[in-house]
């Protein structure tokens, strides 16, 4: 029933856009000239339409399978002649957007790309920074650099990345999404961004499809080439000079039948983060005498009052070498076939060195009579005093705690396919392997002041930071009467084999364009180990341990970056430094030696095996206005055997879990051509499915001991479904410029939350996360509008080689149950900013280029029920990046590029600013070096 109503608003709006046509007036096209390439197609684009604006020897070829050769077309009309004097120039960044507007254009989707500036050259430092750019896509940070994606509001762990159309697999313990930080961006000629799917696509992208297009032998004419760029990257924080390589080569052979691409990098990486953080805020019990939390109302109006919890400065240091190969060889033997093998591998040994300095208050005595009640009924200055009469682990206490260790991400994939297209039939076949390793080696090395007299925390300050006052001082080892070394290594590995043929036939009628139909069939495995150990000299309990203890932290020494060097912390003054374990610290205590005692509940496997089958049919037919698009549908079965250990009448045995899933999933994409390849009315009514993240799958279970957190796996969750829609126009001015407006609409069911509750494990209490199925059904409806205007049509000589690239989304949602837990007020989808933006403004001439870009995005909800019952927030964030390149050759250039230029912090609170959990510093970062191509 709802795709009918879809499919309706499709109709109703086509009708409208044919009015629209008879007031629209054809906009001349701008004389411009391309460079001499072709790029390879992504999989699901129809053929292009006849192009008013490109002429035949430069039309792009971005939809035929792999083995088509280009195509011209006759009936396309050549822009008119330059103007005498007019020195438009299409290098460099209108090369990238022209490329970008052709994918756009062409595809029978709902789809936006970026597109490589030149060969071993894109508009961006990171992958992740680069989809950014793309109108409804937002993104996730790690330490200042890009790591994930969020698509229409949609978790990273929702959206599918394919490499080459190879599954890419998650480096991160467990999951579904994609580190983009180790994935090099030299190695890409065009990112994609698909919205809206089609039959043939492999499911798994609720909120899209992310495709990354690597360069291949045969997309530039010429018989060989070699480009690479040797640059150096500045980091503020560390105040170090990191360099990076990359080199490209590729060459034909055999009378240009066959060629081969190699590809290669180099990059060392050294950054820093600080943030300055409470981890929760809590009520807290005003009158123990009664039964159940009573609330502690300290300024008496009613309400109950939140203090902090665990409130801790964090200083993370990553020094991250990060290497990867890229290698395509391809045999073109005569037209219409192809064969090749492919393949990547990318590894970051990324060494960790984070240090904290935390405050445990949970079982201390709040002093009233020196705490103050601000805002939001949240403490602006709170002092707590030991409890004497609490347990060891609810004193009073200070830990200086080191995250050491290092953890090494290791991506590779192989592929060998081919490619059948002669007298209407196209057949496809692939054949793949990809593998995901994560190997972390984790130390917790902690020394412990315990038993501290007072301890002053104070948020009475432009930013709401904790500033943190002891009784003790921090750059010394005065009072530290407890140290720990535990080692406890994870070992995550994640592997699928694919194959899959399709088959296409192209003379099925004069309105059908082609018939298609395909098999896929995938094997995922995820297994996950976990080992630990710790050894604790505790002089606390045992003050004749004192000496010991002394002499391990008579090893902690002081980082050199002053705490918050960058970034605005919102008062000046407080502590800048303090002691941190190191690996002295633990090799005097003893790293024990975990492998003997591995952590059964949280080690586990999960096997998914998926069979996917489809039929899908492109049409095209002209009522009057041209109209095509594709219809059909995907069925795919799923089955997982989830493994893992549970705890029953205290022995630790074996479980398994099994699940059979079947999803009928159709489809359909509609484009009319109102104005042929100059306005157009793009619309979709599909359903989409994306699976629970192995972790979630696994019957597992895990604690942070310092943290007091944890979380479980649960094997029952059934995957996210959602229909989704859209409805659009898109109006392209020229090859550079258009104009475009898209509603779009996802039905979400069976979305997968998480929950907090409390749980007692050795007689201390953990807040334990859990993923568990909503009962409700969410819609979010939302809207994107998107400019990229060349301003070549001005007759200024700055301006015209001047233009802007602008989008805006705007996204809401409905139904979605989550409340606060204490007002009782509703909660926006998780995830989701309802607006976002991206301005960028370039120049570009034959001697140099110029880019500012501009990314901003509102609050959104991290989680409906955090730490203390709060759901937490992460807060409005923008940031500003700038890039400008000389060309010293026609085959050299010079490049400055900065990022984070304004030195912006993020933030998350729990639901009020004045209950800020999070505040991150991590600078700016600044490259410089040179690009060359032979």
């Amino acid at each position: 029933m709802t795709t009918t109503n879809g499919a309706r608003m499709m109709a109703r709006t086509t009708a409208s856009a044919l009015a629209l046509a008879m007031v629209i007036n054809a906009t001349p096209a701008m004389a411009q000239s391309t460079p001499n390439t072709q790029t390879e197609p992504a999989p699901g684009q129809l053929p292009a339409a006849p192009s008013p604006v490109l002429p035949p020897a430069a039309a792009p070829v971005t939809n035929p399978s792999p083995a088509e050769a280009p195509r011209t077309d006759q009936s396309a009309v050549a822009p008119a002649d330059p103007q005498e004097g007019e020195d438009i120039v299409v290098t460099g960044i209108r090369n990238s957007l022209q490329g970008a507007l052709s994918a756009k254009r062409d595809a029978a989707q709902v789809l936006d790309a970026i597109s490589a500036e030149d060969i071993g050259q894109f508009p961006d430092k990171n992958i992740g920074e680069a989809l950014q750019r793309v109108t409804g896509v937002q993104l996730t940070r790690t330490n200042g650099e890009g790591s994930g994606v969020t698509i229409r509001g949609a978790d990273p762990n929702l959206n599918r990345v394919e490499v080459n159309g190879i599954t890419q697999l998650s480096t991160t313990a467990g999951q579904r999404d994609v580190d983009f930080r180790d994935l090099p961006v030299e190695f890409v000629n065009r990112l994609e961004v698909v919205k809206s799917v089609t039959p043939d696509m492999t499911e798994g992208g609720l909120g899209g499809t992310v495709r990354i297009i690597t360069r291949r032998p045969f997309d530039n004419k010429e018989n060989s080439f070699l480009a690479g760029s040797v640059q150096g990257i500045y980091t503020e924080l560390t105040g170090k000079v990191d360099p990076k390589l990359a080199l490209i080569g590729s060459k034909k052979f055999a009378d240009d039948t066959f060629g081969i691409l190699l590809s290669g990098t180099y990059e060392r990486r050294r950054v820093e983060s600080h943030e300055a953080r409470t981890t929760g805020w809590r009520q807290i019990d005003g009158n123990a005498a009664l039964a159940g939390l009573q609330p502690l109302d300290l300024d008496g109006n009613g309400n109950g009052d939140f203090f902090p919890d665990i409130p801790r400065y964090v200083i993370n240091r990553l020094d991250t070498k990060r290497f990867a190969l890229n290698g395509v060889a391809e045999w073109r033997p005569e037209d219409g076939i192809r064969a090749y093998v492919q393949g990547n591998f990318a590894r970051g040994k990324q060494d960790v060195n984070s240090q904290y300095l935390q405050v445990t208050t949970s079982g201390s005595i709040l002093d009233r009579a020196n705490t103050t009640i601000g805002e939001d009924d949240t403490v602006s200055h709170v002092e707590f005093v030991d409890n004497p009469a609490a347990a060891r682990a609810n004193r009073l206490q200070v830990a200086y705690r080191n995250i050491l260790g290092d953890i090494t991400r290791t991506t590779w994939n192989g592929a060998i396919g081919g490619d059948y297209d002669r007298d209407g039939w196209k057949i496809n076949s692939l054949l793949s392997y990809t593998r995901a390793k994560i190997d972390n080696n984790y130390i917790n090395a902690t020394a412990d002041a315990i038993g501290l007299s007072r301890v002053v925390v104070d948020y009475a300050n432009d930013q709401n930071a904790p500033r943190i006052t002891l009784p003790i001082d921090v750059t010394t080892t005065a009072g530290i009467n407890s140290v720990t070394a535990q080692y406890r290594p994870v070992i995550n590995v994640q592997d699928e084999w694919s194959s899959k043929v399709d088959v296409e036939y192209t003379r099925a009628a004069p309105w059908l364009s082609s018939l298609k139909a395909g098999m896929q069939v995938r094997k995922l495995t995820a297994d996950s180990a976990e080992y630990n150990a710790t050894t604790t000299i505790d002089a606390f309990t045992n003050p004749a341990l004192l000496g010991q203890v002394h002499s391990v932290a008579s090893q902690m020494t002081i980082g050199s970056t002053p705490f918050f060097d960058t970034g605005d912390l919102g008062y000046s003054g407080g502590i800048s430094g303090w002691r941190q374990p190191n690996y002295a610290f633990v090799d005097t205590i003893g790293l024990p030696d975990p492998f003997g005692t591995p952590t059964l509940l949280n080690t586990w496997q999960v096997a998914e095996r998926n069979i996917a089958g489809y039929v899908q049919g492109s049409f095209e037919f002209d009522p009057g206005v041209p109209i095509r698009g594709t219809v059909g549908a995907r069925v795919v079965n799923t089955r997982t055997v989830s493994n893992g250990f549970r705890t029953q009448t205290g022995a630790t045995l074996p479980v398994q879990f099994e699940s059979d899933q079947t999803e009928f999933l159709p489809s359909l994409n509609i484009r009319a051509d109102i104005v042929p390849n100059k306005l157009l009315f793009r619309g979709s009514a599909t359903e989409v499915i994306a699976r629970p993240t192995p972790q979630q799958l696994a019957p597992r279970f895990s604690i942070d001991v310092v943290g007091l957190t944890g979380s479980r796996g649960n094997p029952d969750l059934q995957p996210f479904r959602a229909r989704q829609y859209d409805a659009g126009f898109e109006y392209y001015i020229n090859r550079t410029s258009y104009l475009s407006a898209t509603y779009f609409r996802k039905e979400i069911g069976s979305f997968i939350e998480n929950r907090t509750q409390s749980e007692v494990v050795d007689g201390v209490t953990y807040a334990i996360t859990l993923p568990v199925n909503g009962t409700q059904k969410v819609t979010i409806n939302g809207a994107e509008v998107g400019a990229q205007v060349a301003f070549d049509f001005l007759s200024t000589p700055v301006l015209r080689n001047m233009g802007v690239i602008a989008n805006y989304t705007y996204s809401k949602d409905s139904g979605y149950e989550g409340r606060d837990f204490f007002t009782g007020g509703s909660l926006p989808f998780p995830g989701l900013s309802r607006h976002s933006y991206n301005v960028s403004l370039y120049h570009e001439n034959k001697l140099f280029s110029v880019r500012g870009s501009y990314n901003w995005r509102s609050d959104y909800l991290i989680t409906a029920i955090g730490r203390g019952n709060n759901p937490e927030f992460g807060e409005a964030f923008g940031q500003f990046d700038a890039s400008a390149s000389i060309n010293l050759t026609e085959k050299v250039s010079m490049f400055l590029e900065g990022v984070n230029l304004t030195d912006a912090t993020r933030k998350e609170n729990a639901n009020s600013v004045y209950r800020r959990t999070l505040l991150e510093t991590y600078g700016r970062r600044v490259y410089g070096g040179v690009r060359f191509r032979f």
